[in-house]
C-alpha cells in the first residue's frame, strides 16, 4: 500500500486554524521555557535590596538556585560565601572531603552553586529546544506532504510533564513568596486584611531601617492627633504627655497600638515593589507616603523596586507558562496527528477497494 499523502492545505478550515494556532503556541512555548529558566536562575545578587536581604537569607544556600553564581562580590554573594565556610567547618562534611588547598571558599561556593542549576537547566532548555524543533518538522513535513513522526510530539511532551513536576517541586514555595508590596490584597474581605501585604521601608532605632506594616489607608504612617482615629487619639495623647511635646510623632517612634507599626510587617514575603521613605534610595517622608484604596502609587518617588525580586517572579512565570504551552501544544499537535493519519489510511484503504471492486466487473 502507497505511503498516505499528508495533505495540510485540503484538511477542514477549523482543522488548519487549530493547527496553526498550536503550532504558533509551541514555539512560543519552547522559546518561554528557556528564557525563563535562563532569567530565574540567573539573578543579580547585587541588585538585591536590603528590604529583601534577611528574607531571601533565610532560604540559606537554596537561594543560591536563583542567582548567578559568578557574582558573589555583592553584600548578598558574600554572606553565602560566609555560610558556605561556616558548613565548611563542620567535620566530616562532604564539603569538608571535597575541598582541597587549590580549591579556595568562593571556587567551592560556584561549583556546587552551578551544580544545583544544572539539571533544572537542562530538563527546561531541552524541553523548550525538542517542541521548537518538532513545530518546524511540522512544518517541514506539511511542505513535502509527509506525515511527521509521532516521537517529535512525544519526546517534548514527556519532558515538558517533567519540567511541570520540576518546577512545582523547586519553586512552588519560592513562587508563593513573590508579592507587590504596594497592591492590596483585592481577595480579603476586611480591610485589615487587604492591606497584609503593603509594606514601608522606614527608619528602625539605632540608624538602621526595616519593614512597617499598615491597618488604613491614607498617610497612615502620619502620626499627628488631627489625622488620628478616635480608637488611636487616647494612646497618642498619652505618648505626647509622656514627651512634653505636641509635635507629631515621626518614625522609627511610633503608637503601640497605631496603624504603622514593625509588627504588622509580613517578615517572609519578597517584595517586587514595596513604599519606601527616609533612606538615600527615597528621601521622602514617611509621613507623606499615602497608601491609596486602589493600590495605586501617588508619588513615583514613594516606591522602590527590587529588580532581583522582579526578575525572579517574572522568571518563574515564564519558566512554568513554557511548560504548559509545552504541554498543551504537543498533546494537541500529536492527537491531530494521530487524526490525520487514521483519515489519509482510511481515504487511501476506501480508493483500493474501490479499483478492486471495478476491476471485478470488468471495467477499466
Amino acid at each position: 500500500m502507497p505511503e498516505p499523502v499528508n495533505d495540510v492545505m485540503n484538511e477542514k478550515i477549523y482543522i488548519k486554524i487549530a493547527m496553526v494556532i498550536f503550532t504558533l503556541v509551541g514555539i512560543a512555548g519552547g522559546c518561554m521555557s528557556i528564557a525563563g529558566v535562563v532569567v530565574g536562575l540567573t539573578l543579580n545578587p547585587n541588585q538585591l535590596t536590603a528590604a529583601n536581604f534577611k528574607q531571601v537569607e533565610r532560604f540559606g544556600l537554596d537561594a543560591a538556585l536563583y542567582f548567578d553564581c559568578d557574582k558573589v562580590d555583592g553584600a548578598f554573594g558574600q554572606r553565602m560565601v560566609s555560610q558556605m565556610e561556616q558548613s565548611m567547618e563542620t567535620p566530616n562534611t562532604t564539603i569538608v572531603a571535597d575541598s582541597d588547598s587549590r580549591t579556595t571558599t568562593t571556587d567551592t561556593f560556584e561549583r556546587l552553586c552551578n551544580d544545583r542549576k544544572a539539571s533544572h537547566l537542562y530538563i527546561a532548555v531541552t524541553s523548550g529546544v525538542f517542541t521548537i524543533v518538532g513545530m518546524f518538522v511540522f512544518i517541514a513535513c506539511a511542505v513535502l506532504k509527509k506525515f511527521e513522526p509521532d516521537f517529535v510530539y512525544i519526546v517534548p511532551l514527556l519532558l515538558s510533564f517533567l519540567m511541570v513536576y520540576d518546577y512545582v517541586e523547586t519553586n512552588s514555595n519560592m513562587f508563593a513568596y513573590i508579592k507587590t508590596c504596594t497592591e492590596i490584597a483585592v481577595y480579603e474581605d476586611k480591610k485589615i486584611m487587604k492591606l497584609k501585604n503593603i509594606i514601608v521601608w522606614a527608619p528602625y532605632p539605632n540608624n538602621t531601617m526595616g519593614r512597617y506594616g499598615v491597618t488604613d489607608y491614607g498617610k497612615t504612617c502620619r502620626f499627628s492627633f488631627e489625622d488620628a482615629e478616635e480608637e488611636d487619639k487616647k494612646e497618642l495623647q498619652a505618648i505626647m504627655d509622656a514627651r512634653n511635646s505636641t509635635s507629631p510623632l515621626e518614625l522609627p517612634e511610633y503608637p503601640p497600638s497605631g496603624p504603622c507599626r514593625p509588627d504588622l510587617a509580613d517578615d517572609i514575603i519578597l517584595c517586587t515593589k514595596f513604599y519606601s521613605c527616609q533612606n538615600k534610595n527615597n528621601p521622602v517622608s514617611c509621613r507623606d507616603i499615602d497608601i491609596k484604596k486602589a493600590g495605586q502609587i501617588v508619588d513615583s518617588d514613594h516606591d522602590q523596586e527590587d529588580r532581583a525580586c522582579n526578575d525572579l517572579g517574572g522568571g518563574l512565570i515564564v519558566w512554568i507558562l513554557g511548560a504548559l504551552f509545552n504541554v498543551v501544544a504537543n498533546g494537541m499537535m500529536l492527537s491531530a496527528l494521530v487524526i490525520r493519519k487514521g483519515k489519509a489510511e482510511y481515504a487511501d484503504d476506501g480508493k483500493e477497494m474501490q479499483g478492486k471492486r471495478v476491476t471485478a466487473f470488468g471495467e477499466t
